[in-house]
């Protein structure tokens, strides 16, 4: 299939050059015009015949609008590209074939009632028919230069593209690619065209997805969306890909066209602001707001099973002297590491986030508050143990804040706030210890 009748780009050509106005249909236009010219050859041949034999003209020839009966005229009211109808030449044509048809009709009403022919109008319907005949050779051979200029423009943005573009026959067989999909996928021009485009597939998306996207193919002839493929080395990448059915003129499907771009450094780059939305930039453990999000889930779970949730709020102790005396780099550091601790304290389906400064806190599913106390202890120990930072050793302690679901409160917030109250008292009762939320503290 050449490239033009396949492949558009938005802002480079005219897009509905190639969604409606293919290669095929400039042909056909312009084999129209042809069919035209010889029509309306024909039809100022007829109507001099009538006008010499005083034979009556045509009913076309005598109806009102007689412009829109004929050959030419049913065919210029039926061309519906725009960038065609608003053409210098196209416009002038219409207006000279109404002036042509007007005085042919003024000359066959005059022979018709036995009036005498004036020679000026006979003349001016002859120059105009003469006028009529050359404008529609110029709009036919300037569509035909057109057709060579966009097929050369169309090949060379379809090779230079910065987008992948494959074209396939309608069972899937790739017919061409251009030199951006090799560089994206890794195969070779010779490699693809003969092959399936599944030869790019990767297994992320199942069987329903690309049902849905041939179904959506053949109901409305496009999809576009976002797919992961494989490259020809192995690796996995996702792309975002339109797909747009070519049909000719009785509306069969002849050709599909895909172009796709590589998202790899947009899907990194929505990863990468996600992570900063949700994830602590220094310890790269959950923020506050991702706490709250797990902690929901965790109470959600817990009400359908008739379960509990402890939530633990931890403040450091000591952490400011450290920090003032050995330098924020030193304090980033210890921070770091007592987040490592606490992951190392937990099961992987709890979660330990900074909750700001040098504040954390834990959710965690337990069976009773036993079980709180046994990791809160694990807890304590292992933020107890002295730390490294650069040739300095020290050590800090911490105080934390047990609230439990549901004896406690049933939303996060109130669970965080009796957590919070509960560490302050156990910062009272001496550092380095936890309490359980008691009503009396609030």
């Amino acid at each position: 299939m050449d490239a033009v009748t396949a492949y558009g780009v938005p802002g480079m050509i005219d897009p509905r050059l190639f969604q409606r106005l293919t290669v095929s249909e400039i042909q056909r236009y312009a084999t129209e015009l042809d069919h035209a010219i010889d029509s309306h050859t024909n039809w100022v041949t007829r109507v001099s015949r009538s006008l010499i034999c005083r034979i009556p003209g045509s009913a076309d020839d005598l109806s009102p609008q007689p412009h829109r009966r004929c050959h030419f005229g049913r065919w210029y009211e039926g061309v519906d590209y725009q960038t065609l109808r608003e053409m210098s030449d196209f416009i002038t044509i219409q207006q000279v074939h109404i002036q042509v048809h007007a005085v042919a009709q003024e000359l066959l009403l005059a022979a018709a009632d036995g009036e005498v022919i004036v020679v000026d109008l006979l003349d001016r319907f002859y120059d105009l028919s003469e006028q009529l005949r050359m404008l529609l050779h110029r709009l036919r051979n300037e569509l035909k230069q057109n057709l060579g200029l966009i097929s050369r423009l169309t090949a060379k943005v379809f090779e230079n593209a910065h987008e992948g573009v494959v074209i396939t026959a309608p069972n899937g067989t790739i017919l061409n690619v251009n030199r951006a999909f090799s560089e994206v996928t890794g195969y070779s021009r010779e490699e693809a065209v003969g092959n399936n485009p599944n030869l790019l597939y990767s297994g992320r998306q199942d069987r329903d997805f690309y049902q849905q996207m041939w179904q959506a193919l053949s109901v409305t002839g496009s999809w576009q969306g976002e797919i992961w493929n494989r490259r020809k080395n192995g690796q996995v990448y996702p792309e975002w890909l339109s797909i747009t059915g070519v049909k000719d003129e009785t509306g069969v499907t002849t050709h599909y066209v895909g172009i796709f771009s590589d998202i790899t450094s947009e899907k990194e780059n929505e990863e990468r602001l996600y992570h900063l939305a949700h994830f602590d930039a220094l310890t790269d453990l959950p923020n506050r707001m991702t706490f709250s999000d797990r902690m929901r889930q965790g109470i959600a779970q817990a009400r359908r099973q008739r379960g509990q949730v402890a939530v633990m709020f931890l403040d450091l102790d000591g952490f400011k002297p450290v920090n003032d005396r050995l330098g924020h780099a030193a304090g980033d550091d210890l921070l770091k590491q007592v987040a490592k601790r606490l992951i190392g304290c937990l099961r992987e389906a709890d979660t330990v986030a900074r909750f700001g400064g040098d504040e954390f806190t834990l959710v965690l599913a337990v069976e009773s508050a036993e079980g709180a106390a046994r990791v809160a202890e694990k807890v304590i120990k292992a933020v107890a143990d002295p730390y490294l930072l650069g040739e300095q050793q020290v050590a800090i302690t911490t105080s934390v804040g047990i609230a439990l679901y549901p004896r406690d409160g049933e939303e996060p917030e109130e669970l965080i706030t009796a957590a919070d109250l509960a560490m302050y008292e156990a910062k009272k009762a001496g550092k380095n210890r936890y309490l359980f939320h008691a009503y009396e503290m609030r």
